[in-house]
């Protein structure tokens, strides 16, 4: 269930769409102003492809503000964030697990309205498509609910489904809004052909399914032992689908939606959690706005919907061993390649190569490993410029949240995918636990970070979450102080401890006092942006993770 992209674009660029699709010979159903119903085809992934890997690309060529901010090394700062440096609320984001932890039921849950289809009677097929090798089928259950069906490839038993329930899992307690997504399993028997059904054939055109029809889809699909189907249930979401948001510019006819998106702090870390994920194919066209009633107003939900490229996993099989190391039109390492004259190896091929070029996992999990991961060099399908845009301050709100999950916690929502090996599921989970404190601990070392400040008895103390975290030592942590009144720097000192004791005279009468904390490592010489907290006498009025 996806959606076609829906903006309108300049003339420039309808201009420059219209000669691509007429080279290549794809051709837009979409229009601008039109909504789309939520489905996914080629139509979408090309369009993403043009428009990243093509236009965006060529623009960004041009844009001599970019180029000047990457000389001077200046940052665009997110703008969506409050006065104690978090992510508020919005259609976008919901701050769950970063305020309270989640109990391990709701962990393991996810987003969940109901148990999953009603089996109860034979799910009606109102629509089948095929995409690539493998069909998905859209369903109605016996309470009337509509869900998409999508299963495993062959050879690959709950490699593709369990990637989607899992990661389901992970963006949702993140604080992402996502579908609700449950496994089913299903005898062939229980697909009944709805008199409505439509699927479309290899050229595009839609006609009615037939029984003959659905049973060639299901023969290539793979069964267990207890030949049962295996499917990842995705319910609809309940409102007016209105299309894909963008990753680059905010949505103009929605007055909530006030900041581009690519400002946006939590769409720029899902660079990050994509990393963490494995999840590559994170495009714009897995994503879909959706418009519901809230106290009697039409307001804007903005959700993530696939995941099944995640983890191991891809619609065809295991991952390839390059995915995550380059975009698919890599302009970059080409570049490097051809200066190389062919004769360099890249990180993946160095990993695959170690690995003695064979996928040392179980089908189940695919090709899914820590070796020679880089957490400042992960790359998503398409070179998004937002993912692009993260600072320091970006990676280390995104890190200090991936923090927030116990290594129990990460096992709970493995759980979820419900492996029937025990070694897949233990994989599985060690490879996230390993990997969220790889990357956790590459955005520590980037930023200052300090988080949890509190006044209170004269005294300002604060946590140094990679000490925390074991990921640096207490003794070789030193804290530099700088207290700032009225523009006038009045005092500057070292501390030991995570904690200041603050003179009355910082603080003017009525005013507030700004004291910049940076961390030192006696292991790293290089000296990280500070943190800036604003302090008056009834306490911490604002902290600002500097870029």
């Amino acid at each position: 269930m996806k959606q076609k992209r829906n903006n309108k674009k300049t003339g420039l660029r309808t201009a420059l769409v219209i000669l691509w699709l007429g080279m290549f010979g794809f051709a837009s159903r979409a229009s601008a102003g039109e909504t789309i119903k939520f489905d996914e085809n080629e139509t979408s992934f090309y369009s993403d492809l043009f428009d990243q890997s093509i236009y965006s690309e060529g623009i960004n060529q041009l844009d001599l503000g970019r180029w000047g901010r990457k000389f001077f090394g200046r940052k665009l700062s997110s703008k969506n964030v409050n006065v104690f440096d978090e992510v508020p609320d919005s259609g976008f984001f919901t701050n769950r697990q970063g305020r309270e932890r989640l109990s391990p039921e709701a962990l393991e849950k996810g987003y969940q309205e109901n148990s999953g289809p009603d089996m109860s009677k034979p799910l009606q097929v109102i629509a089948a498509e095929q995409r690539g090798i493998y069909p998905r089928f859209w369903v109605r259950d016996a309470q009337g609910d509509e869900y998409l069906l999508e299963f495993d490839p062959q050879g690959n038993m709950e490699l593709a489904t369990g990637a989607e329930i899992i990661a389901s899992r992970f963006y949702y307690a993140l604080g992402y809004t996502v579908p609700q997504f449950s496994i089913l399993q299903i005898r062939p028997d229980q697909f009944q052909v709805a008199p409505e059904a439509t699927t479309w054939e290899d050229t595009g055109f839609k006609k009615g399914l037939s029984q003959k029809r659905l049973e060639e889809y299901l023969m290539v699909l793979p069964q267990n032992a207890e030949s049962l189907y295996r499917a990842s249930a995705c319910k609809t979401m309940k409102g007016d689908p209105r299309g894909p948001f963008s990753f680059e510019s905010r949505r103009k006819d929605d007055p909530a939606d006030l900041v581009n998106h690519r400002d946006r702090r939590e769409i720029r870390a899902l660079g990050v959690f994509a990393s963490w994920l494995n999840h590559y194919d994170l495009r714009e066209s897995d994503t879909l706005d959706v418009s519901v009633e809230e106290g009697g107003k039409a307001v804007l939900k903005h959700y993530i919907v696939d995941f099944n490229g995640a983890l191991g996993s891809t619609l065809e099989g295991s991952k390839e061993p390059m995915l995550g190391y380059e975009h698919m039109i890599d302009y970059g390492e080409t570049f490097k390649s051809v200066l190389a004259f062919g004769f360099r190896e890249k990180p993946w091929q160095k990993k695959w190569r170690l690995a003695g070029e064979k996928i040392q996992g179980s089908p189940a999990v695919g090709y899914f490993t820590n070796d020679l991961f880089d957490p400042a060099g992960y790359k998503t399908q398409f070179p998004y410029e937002v993912f692009r845009l993260m600072t320091r301050a970006d990676g280390f709100w995104a890190a200090k949240l991936l923090m927030r999950f116990s290594d129990e916690d990460i096992r709970t929502m493995v759980k979820a995918g419900q492996y029937s090996n025990t070694k897949d599921f233990e994989t599985v989970a060690r490879t996230l636990i390993e990997r969220r404190d790889m990357i956790a601990r590459y955005w520590f070392s980037q930023a200052s970070p300090l988080d949890n400040f509190l006044f209170s008895a004269g005294q300002l103390s604060f946590k140094d979450l990679a000490v925390d975290h074991g990921m640096a030592s207490k003794e070789e942590s030193v804290y530099r102080v700088e207290v700032m009144r009225d523009g006038q720097k009045i005092a500057d000192f070292e501390t030991k401890e995570p904690v200041t004791n603050v003179r009355p005279e910082w603080i003017p009468a009525g005013g507030t006092a700004k004291i910049l904390f940076r961390v030192g490592r006696i292991s790293d010489k290089k000296v990280n942006p500070p943190v800036a907290v604003l302090l008056n006498a009834e306490g911490v009025q604002g902290i600002r993770h500097e870029d």
